[in-house]
């Protein structure tokens, strides 16, 4: 306006004067005020685009921050599962120590149990020595008891010998008393006949023949008598002799009975001996046996541990691979996404924990609405395509259960209110995608999200926070998507059961 109203005056001005040029300052001011205006609005335009900027900085550092804390706490899930995998191959490195320790204990009983048995083995034949040992002195003893025998019969023989001629002196000495008797007899006779022999002097001459004659009987029977008793003498002596002989091997013979009984006593003191040693040999049969028994056990025991410890450790190990497969699996898809999202040109940031993409619901909704804006559905059509395209791939879908629609608002009004919209939003943005009508995905994708998908909403339980911990309102409008993979149900359980061991 000033540009004109300075164009006209220099106008009238040149028509006044009939000059055809303008006045250079009117036309400096101009330029200066063109100049100005074009620098105020350069500058407008640099602080705008520098807010904005800034507004992106602080957003994309938003995120760094939150993908840093989010590796920070994988970072520490990860230390906690290593610090859990390091307590549990400790626990498995104590077991294998108890086992080698019982193994030594084993050992060691088995050795000395080879020395009892080598100990037992030689009281064995110390024992059957003793017995061979015994079993000769039996059969010496045997032999002894044989000879004693031939000895008491010899001397039975003998004893019934010496009886016999016992009796025969004895006869023999019957028939000397009774010739003594009848020489005793005839003394009496001869001096009754002296008296009469003196008167008959003459008949006794007469008879003197008779006489000498019977004394020389007599003194024939005297030298007879005088003979037999020599001879018995002699067989008195010899009695005498065998007597003392038979005295002799009676000593000798009690001797021997003597020595025997010895023999036998330490025979019986051995045979005593030797049950005692079979009663504790027995004992340490039965003793033995226990042992044994025990350490069969034992080896049972340690059998069941170790087939019990290799049969932990199989499936501590099968555990661990499909834990490690299922965790690579989920940061291989979470990678995809992000990829995928990035080559897209799409705004939506990918959780690197768990796979979430939270979109802005000021993108997609109006203020305190449900319905989707035209611009939300321009989104959702170029982000889904490129979601499922990877989420249902032929490699990553058979593992996928579940993609969850999840709806978030601020702490702005009541949780009631809150919580029907997000409800509200999650269930417009499946119904929108899930719709007969909709063509922004293929039948097979769209067959499969209505198997899958569910929508649930959240009100304001889950705020997104600032740097300074304050809740950042427009970051916690949002709704998300999330999924769930097969077995996850079975990590939490096998990180249970890991925890519990």
């Amino acid at each position: 306006m000033r540009i004109r109203q300075s164009m006209r005056r220099t106008h009238r001005r040149s028509r006044g004067d009939g000059a055809n040029w303008l006045n250079f300052s009117d036309l400096m001011s101009s330029l200066l005020l063109i100049f100005i205006l074009i620098m105020f609005y350069i500058m407008y335009q640099y602080f705008d685009m520098y807010e904005i900027n800034m507004a992106e900085i602080a957003r994309q550092q938003y995120d760094l921050d939150q993908a840093n804390a989010d590796l920070n706490e994988k970072t520490a899930r990860l230390s906690e599962a290593e610090a859990q995998m390091m307590t549990q191959q400790i626990r498995l490195n104590a077991a294998q120590k108890e086992l080698e320790e019982a193994e030594d204990v084993l050992a060691q009983q088995k050795t000395e149990l080879t020395a009892a048995q080598t100990l037992l083995t030689e009281k064995e034949q110390q024992i059957t020595t003793q017995a061979t040992q015994l079993d000769e002195q039996q059969e010496k003893l045997n032999a002894q008891q044989t000879t004693l025998n031939q000895q008491k019969a010899i001397l039975s023989a003998q004893q019934i010998t010496l009886n016999e001629q016992q009796e025969k002196l004895n006869a023999q000495q019957t028939t000397m008393d009774e010739q003594q008797a009848r020489l005793d007899a005839q003394a009496a006779t001869l001096n009754t006949q002296q008296v009469t022999m003196n008167q008959q002097q003459e008949k006794l001459n007469a008879q003197q023949a008779k006489l000498d004659e019977q004394q020389t009987t007599m003194d024939q029977q005297q030298a007879r008598l005088t003979a037999q008793q020599t001879t018995m003498d002699e067989q008195r002596a010899l009695l005498s002799a065998q007597q003392t002989t038979m005295d002799d091997q009676q000593a000798k013979l009690s001797q021997q009975q003597s020595s025997m009984d010895a023999q036998q006593a330490k025979l019986n003191q051995q045979q005593t001996t030797i049950a005692e040693q079979e009663a504790r040999l027995s004992q340490q049969q039965v003793t033995l046996d226990q042992q044994r028994a025990t350490m069969a056990q034992q080896q049972m025991t340690l059998d069941a541990q170790q087939l019990k410890l290799e049969e932990q450790q199989q499936a501590l190990e099968t555990q661990q691979v499909q834990i490690e497969a299922l965790v690579g699996l989920k940061t291989r898809i979470i990678s995809s996404l992000s990829d995928a999202l990035r080559a897209a040109r799409i705004s939506a940031q990918v959780d690197p924990t768990n796979g979430s993409i939270a979109l802005e619901s000021d993108v997609l909704f109006e203020t305190n609405k449900f319905d989707l804006t035209d611009r939300g559905k321009r989104f959702i059509d170029n982000f889904l395509p490129v979601y499922l395209e990877v989420l249902l791939s032929e490699e990553y879908g058979p593992y996928v259960t579940e993609i969850i629609i999840e709806g978030h608002t601020d702490s702005t009004g009541d949780y009631i209110s809150n919580l029907r919209l997000s409800q509200q939003r999650a269930l417009s943005v499946a119904t929108y995608v899930l719709a007969d009508g909709y063509t922004g995905i293929s039948s097979r994708q769209k067959s499969l999200m209505r198997i899958l998908t569910t929508t649930n909403g959240r009100s304001e339980s889950d705020p997104v926070l600032d740097e300074n911990g304050n809740e950042d309102m427009d970051a916690s409008r949002r709704v998300v998507f999330k999924f769930r993979m097969t077995d996850e149900q079975m990590i939490q359980q096998l990180k249970y059961i890991l925890e519990k061991d």
